[in-house]
């Protein structure tokens, strides 16, 4: 009896072993497909927003590389604009372009929408083609032509064997009566997909399928331009508007949005209670120090490292939310003549400058000021508990400091220049804040660069509408006749002021132009211009002359005047247009 006591008891406890074990396992079971739902879920939200994240990165990528041809729509419409409607040697400046830019495919010029100019030669079989006269050209033109903006058209298929979008500005001409005249088409042919084989590579790479689409200029519907997938499930979108396109890039995961291999893996698998928290926890906390990482990339400037705008301006407005009534300044910096730097050395060095001025910044400013970078050469500063006065010190030996970056094997310099502003004497509000600081750094630049300003009331708006004026505009309107032209064969005029142009009793540029030739030769008196040439050349040849020269002789005006003219030049080596030399022209009256 006791021994069938000792088995029914012994039974009973291994049953009992057997249900807990069993409501151990359903629970555990519970449990874990709990958290693995919850992980499933956080798994999609951290692949959409990646997806977001990408569509949005590369989406500006696009943007930026559209750009990039459109300069050169741009820079051909200045030169059409500086030349009286006509580039004088448009293959060389074609070319010149060509290089520069690896995704144009050709270079064409269309006044009134009839191709004149291509480059290269090999495609002048498009020449002389009227643009207006192709139906499937005429509404992109037309919406180009109303609205003064670049247009895109395409893909379709180039004379290369490729396919090509083209990239269309038009361009307006000054007339005399004030408005601006219609000249024609300024047109760059991209070739696809190489404009987009960086992103697409990119794209691939982090394990992304996706669609490009677009517009028509003028028109809603979009059609694919090139896609990795013909259809994709629940992509991430984003939309810019760039030359008269809606464009829409959309991406999603080349896997799909189902769970993961690693997590099928480990929901098969079970490893047990322990082991399973254990994984769960750490998965959760991935998950979590990746979300963390996103908000971190979305909030941080990819150049520098510094917070962009969007997480500076979150960190100040966090900081002022809870310190209402506590001073603290503003500040907005920049590099001085910073165009030049990426003129000179490139891009790349530009590029370096920034983050060599970034690390400056953190070195100078530590914790708990607050460090951003607006956009190009603009940097932002908050210094939290500390009113102007205190801040100056600091802001003063930074301006003053040594600035130089490295690239390549020479050491390059630069200077900054900030303006600051107090909170909350000054303004109560960051937006406010930060345009006194703004308003505040432009003085610095009015009163010659490399210093910095507290803002005052008084600094505002005007102090902007100086710095309007280019050297160009200048130039045009001083009371001196300038000259600029080249110092070779043709000695072909680049640039004449109104004073110049007026000299001759002519009107415009273009009359100036044609009645001179555009040439040196076209001044000079007839009977004068061989020994003006040959006293020129003395001069600027003569050891210790430094290039200078000064010579007297008479000019023909178009009203058949007369007269005697101090010339006196210098010829100096450019990078662009070779040796030219720079003029200024006295009349006798004047010097006599």
């Amino acid at each position: 009896m006791h021994i069938k006591q000792l088995e029914k008891r012994t039974k009973e406890q291994q049953e009992r072993q057997r249900l807990i074990t069993l409501a151990v396992f359903l629970v555990s079971l519970l449990v874990y497909m709990l958290i693995m739902g919850r992980l499933f879920e956080h798994e999609r939200e951290m692949a959409g927003e990646r997806c977001k994240l990408n569509a949005q990165i590369y989406a500006e990528e696009l943007e930026k590389d559209f750009n990039q041809s459109s300069v050169v729509t741009e820079m051909l419409s200045y030169m059409i604009a500086d030349e009286g409607g006509r580039i004088r040697d448009f293959p060389a400046a074609a070319a010149a372009m060509l290089k520069r830019s690896p995704y144009i495919d050709t270079i064409m010029l269309a006044p009134g929408g009839v191709i004149e100019d291509i480059y290269p030669e090999a495609h002048r079989d498009f020449a002389n083609r009227d643009l207006f006269a192709l139906p499937d050209r005429a509404q992109s033109l037309e919406y180009s032509q109303s609205r003064k903006s670049v247009v895109l058209q395409g893909p379709f298929q180039l004379r290369s064997e490729n396919e090509g979008i083209a990239v269309r500005r038009p361009v307006y001409l000054a007339a005399a009566d004030g408005q601006d005249r219609f000249w024609g088409f300024a047109i760059v042919a991209i070739r696809v997909p190489d404009i987009f084989t960086d992103t697409v590579e990119d794209l691939k790479a982090t394990g992304n399928d996706y669609r490009l689409l677009k517009t028509e200029p003028g028109e809603e519907e979009y059609h694919v331009v090139q896609a990795s997938k013909e259809v994709l499930d629940q992509p991430a979108i984003h939309t810019f508007f760039f030359g008269g396109c809606y464009w829409r890039l959309e991406v999603a995961p080349q896997r799909g949005w189902g769970p993961s291999f690693p997590l099928l893996v480990s929901f098969f698998l079970g490893l047990g209670i322990v082991f399973l928290l254990t994984g769960m926890t750490y998965l959760l906390q991935r998950f979590q120090a990746q979300r963390k990482y996103l908000h971190h990339l979305a909030n941080t400037d990819a150049l520098t490292g510094l917070y962009n705008r969007q997480g500076f301006d979150e960190a100040v407005s966090d900081w002022l939310y809870g310190h209402p009534d506590t001073k603290a300044t503003a500040v907005i910096l920049d590099i001085d003549n910073f165009k030049l730097v990426n003129d000179l050395y490139s891009h790349r060095a530009g590029d370096e400058a920034l983050r060599s001025l970034a690390r400056l910044m953190r070195q100078h400013f530590p914790e708990p000021v607050i460090v951003g970078r607006n956009g190009g050469d603009e940097f932002c500063l908050f210094l939290p508990g500390l009113s102007a006065e205190q801040s100056e010190a600091p802001l003063q030996a930074f301006v003053e400091r040594l600035h130089a970056f490295r690239y390549g094997d020479q050491e390059h310099s630069y200077t900054v220049s900030l303006g600051y502003a107090e909170y909350p004497t000054q303004a109560r509000s960051r937006s406010n804040l930060f345009q006194c600081a703004d308003a505040a750094l432009y003085a610095v630049k009015l009163n010659g660069k490399r210093g910095l300003f507290r803002y005052a009331p008084h600094v505002g708006e005007t102090g902007r509408s100086q710095l309007a004026f280019g050297l160009q505009d200048i130039a045009m309107h001083l009371p001196g006749a300038i000259l600029i032209y080249k110092a070779d064969r043709d000695e072909e005029i680049l640039f004449a002021n109104l004073e110049l142009i007026h000299l001759f009793d002519c009107t415009s540029i273009e009359e100036f132009f044609t009645y001179t030739g555009g040439t040196f030769r076209g001044l000079v008196h007839p009977d004068d211009y061989d020994a003006v040439e040959k006293d020129i050349w003395q001069q600027v040849h003569q050891e210790g002359s430094s290039g200078n020269d000064a010579v007297i002789y008479r000019i023909v005006t178009k009203k058949g005047r007369i007269f005697r003219v101090l010339d006196k030049g210098r010829l100096v080596d450019t990078d662009f247009y070779g040796r030219i030399f720079y003029v200024v022209l006295l009349a006798e009256d004047s010097w006599q």
